[in-house]
């Protein structure tokens, strides 16, 4: 059987211990992240966008860190917060291969997921702006970054949970 079955005609039995799908869900998420940090690269090298902060500050925010003093601070809250978030939304990702939600179907809700997690956090923490305020352009980038985590992690994950 294929791991990116998108139909599985018996329901599948969970058989992965918590602790197993927690370190297949970093580890995938980990890895979505790093592909997705790649693909913004290369999308800012043709839109010249700059970096965003957004995710360094809301961990401040959340960690009640003051003012940072430099832009390393921030740069390191930033990769903390891309890649520990993406590490916690892979162990979800993990447990939908687990239980049988897996393939492409459950890659594009994924999308939603990780996009619910990102938005809550920083708007909640007041750093972020609400999405339908934001420019058409930066709401599509933001998606297709989104869908580029989802689709790697997603992957991982199903190909290194077998139900």
């Amino acid at each position: 059987m294929s791991s990116r079955r998108t139909t599985i005609p018996n329901r599948p039995r969970p058989h992965a211990p918590m602790s197993t799908l927690f370190l297949y869900g970093c580890g995938a998420g980990i890895v979505g992240v790093a592909f997705m940090t790649a693909s913004e690269k290369i999308e800012q090298l043709i839109t010249s966008r700059p970096n965003s902060y957004v995710p360094g500050a809301t961990l401040a925010r959340l960690l009640g860190i003051g003012p940072l003093r430099s832009d390393r601070q921030l740069w390191l809250l930033n990769m903390a917060m891309h890649y520990g978030q993406g590490a916690l939304a892979g162990v979800l990702r993990a447990w939908m291969s687990d239980r049988g939600v897996r393939g492409p179907f459950s890659d594009f809700m994924f999308i939603g997921m990780r996009l619910l997690i990102d938005q809550t956090l920083e708007n909640w923490t007041g750093v972020g702006a609400l999405p339908w305020t934001w420019p058409v352009n930066e709401q599509i980038i933001d998606i297709v970054h989104k869908a580029v985590f989802a689709l790697a992690t997603g992957y991982f994950t199903d190909k290194w949970i077998q139900s």
